[in-house]
């Protein structure tokens, strides 16, 4: 087990004054049985002086909700704190819910991705664990990492004819192939060490429990990563969405510092 320290922000700039501002923050990660999260802090600039609390979405994900009526030239929140993490990829829970079998507008399979998946479904292990993680090499394999190539409402059938994306992508293209598979499966989203920014991975259920792998970086997970939220696909998982009133446009900048020991 090791202790990672983590601190995570993201800012909103805005071009001119935004009120009016509904926001829903998916950003405080929970304890599980490879997490253990610990003096877990947040904050929000502007604090809400209208509403703010807590809340938990569908998916049990822990989440801050507000609404921010004066102006306000940025948006700012973030997160601190230790976790206690062990170096495997595994998660035990409970059976997990048939709904993650079922494909989400992000997640539809499209001809060329059953094709794909017929293609290296000829070629995979029987064992389920092993079929998890040749499913998310081939997905790495096919796709280059391309920042900016795609957004956050590209589905995974796009991003798989482009052939490149970005960690959103790699996590819903794998999704829609262990789903054809008919292997239960979410999308995770949260910090990974080195990686600069919030980032996206896969949890299969093999039977007993979840394995987790990165298709972006080819390789199960490890101590190195910290699970914020859970769901179906992105949209289920976003860390920020909102809504305000007010013609100008937000420049955003995120910074993330991740130390194990």
């Amino acid at each position: 087990m090791k202790t990672v320290r983590f601190q995570y922000q993201t800012e909103l700039t805005f071009s001119s004054p935004a009120s009016k501002h509904r926001f829903l923050l998916r950003v405080l990660p929970q304890s599980d049985s490879r997490q253990q999260i610990k003096n877990l802090v947040w904050h929000i600039d502007p604090l809400p002086a209208d509403t703010l609390w807590q809340t938990v979405d569908g998916f049990g994900n822990n989440a801050l909700a507000g609404y921010i009526s004066v102006p306000h030239s940025h948006f700012c929140f973030g997160i601190e704190g230790t976790a206690e993490v062990l170096n495997e990829p595994y998660i035990t829970t409970s059976p997990p819910p048939r709904v993650l079998l079922y494909p989400t507008e992000l997640t539809h399979a499209h001809s060329a991705l059953v094709d794909f998946y017929n293609e290296i479904n000829n070629s995979a292990p029987v064992k389920v664990l092993d079929r998890i993680q040749y499913f998310s090499h081939a997905v790495h394999a096919r796709m280059r990492y391309e920042r900016g190539s795609t957004t956050s409402s590209t589905s995974a059938a796009e991003a798989f004819d482009a052939g490149m994306g970005v960690c959103q992508d790699y996590a819903q293209i794998l999704l829609v192939i262990l789903r054809l598979d008919k292997i239960l499966c979410r999308y995770v989203a949260g910090l990974a060490s080195d990686y600069g920014e919030t980032h996206a991975w896969v949890e299969a259920w093999t039977g007993t429990r979840y394995c987790a792998t990165d298709p972006t970086r080819d390789k199960l997970i490890d101590e190195g990563y910290i699970a914020i939220s859970r769901g179906r696909d992105f949209t289920d998982c976003s860390i920020e969405r909102g809504v305000f009133k007010g013609l100008c446009r937000g420049t955003q900048t995120v910074s993330l510092n991740m130390a194990i020991s």
